[in-house]
């Protein structure tokens, strides 16, 4: 097997094939087409990162534009080099294929100069070369048909010898229905119409009554009971109309040669507009093919990192959900080896990444997630699959040998090696051994490969060795069943004995097999195990902690709610008094901060966990001291659960705030909206809402801090005399300004217009005022003005 056979082996197993038919499909050209189902990866970095360039910029010109497609469209060489010989003539559906593609290659250049963008402008110089030809396409739409003939409008002299011909053959017809008449009254026709033989009308007469019909002999049937006739009267008639045929054809072969002498000066121009539609029908199929797989650009590496988000392999993802491939390989990893139990995933994983690689070295969009990181690699070997071979006498282990031994004579530091099941077909230990100097020597060159394997001594190698990274398959303990997962950084038992056990095997041969296994090999398959339950236990602690943190912010959000009860009292109550709550807020907001940090910077573990709690019930503690010495106290009645609706309007206690109830309560939890957010609280947290009060007609401020950067005050000055509406604005702007809050909304109606007038005369003239806006249809309308401050 040589260099090229190993590289077709190697699209066959990954299924590179598919891809390329794939976007075969796509194009809609001929020679675009061939050009996909004979796809390679690209030799120089330079060009697969301007391909992409190019396929990003068309994407967003389809997405800006739907008219941007390319309709299917012939190959124009061989009329190409008809055209480019003076004298030629092209036939009416040449000259239909010519019309298309200067028809679509200016609609493109059109749509492109007319909807221009920055992220496609790699395209400016391309576009730039296309040259519409409009008279030269109107010439062919007013010569040719739609179904390929040429029209009576192609020229004065081709009509009227048309009308000639209809007036002729109508003659014809009408003298030949006469004597059909007469002489089938006279039982002299076979038939009763008249036929054609050699273009010419004839009458079929029985052959014993051929004397008489005088006139010439066409033909006659097999049996030679019919005599095919044409009359003497008619032929002078069939004469004419066979003349005028004749100059019919010279006057469209005229025509045609015409037309083809102007397109034969346009030769060039049709040339590159014809290469130019082959460029955009190129990167256009691949820009569909990204759109149909949920593809993404990648990041071409230059140094062997090789990052993979969220990668799907397309094959699979035709036929089933598939789980995700995230992988992260540094430039200084030149080897991955990934082990977990059979079935369990490792050679789609494997498959995934070659078949990616293979992708994004073509020039081809992935099916990942944007960031995804891919290495510039010249070649790429697989020794997937059982390649025993009855032909050539060899075992599987020699057939994998013979292979592994060709991809270490043809490898360079730029390659990528995939390896499956590294190391079987032989004796465990000899195997483990020739597989780990295998992988030390493709690392010792630079060469990136991946491999998995099933053998314990490589999961160590792996652990032990530099540059070497473990992977593994995840796998549920519990439920006994793969989960399909990666997991970087860590080596996965095998769970023979587990799945052997689960498929009914009989307990005494289970009980035999684990004595002869060994202790080593028995211990360090419990390591692994009790690694992966480790790794379980850390991610659920690591829920815990978010959970955690998610209730760390809505207690800061109650804080937040208290606060603005503070602010309240501020203008009800004693000032003193209410700036001491204040502090006491402040201070239990820094506290909740401090344990956020806390929090995010360790490794929380479930004491530190309960600590936090505490911590959070003393603040809460004092919070509620606080609410209940700076604002009136609330009447509010808890709901039971048969009391809770869809659609009915609650009290969230938690919050302090109204919201509205999207479903019925599961599970002691419910789903409500809050300030248009979506939150799944317990349903003891939930009150009766309290009725609205009447709005006051003086001007109301209200505060909201539940998020700083967003924080905005609205300021109702109806009813407000000219005077008093300045004097309250002012007040209002410099009390914004002191909050240190960057929106605010000033309501002054619509009525005659005089306090819109006077707010917008204050804020064009007050130095903190940024720009201001009248509000949207949804927003109010001219009756509210919106306000940025500095």
């Amino acid at each position: 097997m040589d260099a090229s056979d190993s590289t077709s082996s190697s699209y066959l197993h990954l299924g590179f094939d598919d891809v390329r038919q794939w976007l075969a499909d796509e194009a809609a050209g001929e020679s675009v087409t061939q050009q996909f189902q004979q796809l390679h990866p690209k030799n120089n970095p330079i060009e697969i990162r301007n391909q992409f360039d190019r396929v990003a910029a068309i994407e967003a010109l389809m997405d800006q534009n739907s008219s941007f497609y390319i309709r299917q469209y012939n190959d124009l060489h061989e009329i190409l080099r008809l055209l480019a010989l003076e004298g030629s003539s092209l036939y009416p559906e040449d000259l239909k294929v010519v019309h298309n593609v200067l028809e679509q290659s200016r609609v493109l250049k059109h749509i492109y100069q007319k909807h221009p963008a920055d992220d496609a402008a790699i395209w400016e110089e391309d576009f730039e070369r296309i040259t519409p030809l409009l008279d030269i396409e109107k010439d062919i739409l007013r010569i040719v048909g739609p179904d390929g003939e040429v029209l009576d409008s192609a020229s004065s002299t081709l009509s009227s010898l048309r009308r000639k011909l209809r007036k002729s053959g109508g003659a014809v017809r009408t003298r030949m229905a006469d004597l059909v008449k007469k002489y089938g009254d006279s039982g002299y026709l076979n038939e009763s119409q008249a036929g054609i033989k050699a273009g010419r009308l004839v009458l079929p007469v029985v052959s014993s009554y051929k004397h008489k019909v005088q006139g010439v002999i066409q033909d006659m049937s097999n049996t030679g009971t019919t005599t095919f006739i044409e009359p003497f009267e008619i032929i002078e008639l069939n004469n004419q109309i066979k003349t005028i045929e004749i100059e019919e054809q010279q006057e469209v072969q005229r025509i045609l040669r015409e037309l083809t002498s102007r397109l034969h000066i346009h030769h060039r121009p049709i040339q590159q507009n014809y290469k130019m539609l082959e460029l955009l029908d190129y990167h256009t199929a691949l820009a569909k093919f990204g759109k149909t797989f949920g593809c993404s650009i990648p990041i071409l590496s230059d140094d062997g990192s090789f990052i993979l988000k969220s990668a799907r392999n397309p094959r699979l993802a035709l036929q089933r959900k598939v789980v995700p491939l995230d992988l992260a390989m540094d430039s200084e990893t030149n080897t991955l080896i990934i082990t977990g139990p059979n079935a369990g995933g490792k050679t789609v994983a494997l498959k995934t990444i070659g078949l990616l690689a293979l992708m994004a070295n073509a020039g081809v969009p992935v099916p990942a997630a944007e960031g995804s990181v891919i290495p510039f690699i010249d070649k790429i070997f697989t020794d997937i699959g059982d390649q025993q071979s009855l032909v050539d006498d060899l075992s599987t282990f020699s057939a994998h040998l013979s292979t592994i031994i060709r991809i270490l004579d043809q490898t360079t530091s730029q390659s990528l090696v995939l390896l499956d099941e590294l190391g079987t077909g032989t004796d465990p230990a000899e195997g483990a051994a020739l597989a780990r100097a295998i992988l030390e020597s493709l690392g010792a060159a630079g060469v990136k490969t991946v491999a998995t394997t099933h053998l314990g001594d490589l999961k160590v190698f792996a652990h032990e060795a530099e540059n070497v990274m473990n992977g593994a398959m995840e796998f549920d303990q519990k439920g006994l069943k793969p989960t399909y997962k990666f997991l970087a950084g860590v080596p996965g038992s095998s769970y023979g004995f587990e799945i052997s056990k689960r498929l009914g095997l009989p307990e005494d041969i289970l009980k035999a097999a684990r004595g002869y296994v060994g202790w080593a090999r028995d211990s360090m398959e419990k390591l692994l195990r009790s690694l992966e339950a480790e790794r379980a236990t850390l991610s659920g602690l690591k829920s815990d902690n978010t959970d955690l943190q998610r209730d760390l912010k809505m207690k800061q959000k109650r804080m937040d709610t208290a606060l603005e009860s503070v602010q309240k009292a501020e203008r009800k109550a004693d000032r003193e008094a209410a700036q001491k709550a204040g502090q006491i807020i402040t201070d239990a907001r820094q506290t909740v901060e401090q344990v956020i940090k806390q929090i995010k910077e360790s490794q929380a573990g479930k004491e530190n966990i309960k600590e936090v709690r505490g911590t959070l019930d003393q603040v809460e503690a004092e919070l509620e001291k606080v609410i209940a010495e700076t604002e009136e106290p609330l009447k509010l009645e808890k709901l039971s659960v048969e009391e809770i609706t869809k659609g009915l309007q609650v009290t969230v206690l938690s919050l302090d705030q109204v919201g509205v109830v999207l479903e019925t309560p599961l599970k002691g939890k419910i789903m409500v909206e809050v300030d248009g957010k979506r939150l799944r609280i317990p349903v003891e947290w939930l009150g009766k809402a309290l009725q609205a009060k009447e709005a006051e007609l003086h001007s109301t401020t209200v505060v909201n801090v539940s998020d700083r950067r967003g924080s905005s005050y609205s300021l109702d000055l109806r009813g407000y005399r000219a005077e008093a509406a300045i004097d309250e604005l002012g007040r209002f702007i410099d009390q914004a300004v002191l909050s240190n809050l960057s929106l605010m909304q000033i309501i002054h109606g619509r009525g005659t217009g005089v306090i819109k007038k006077v707010v917008h005369e204050v804020l064009d003239k007050h130095p903190a005022v940024k720009e201001k806006r009248i509000g949207g249809q949804d927003e109010g309308g001219a009756g509210i003005t919106f306000v940025e401050l500095k």
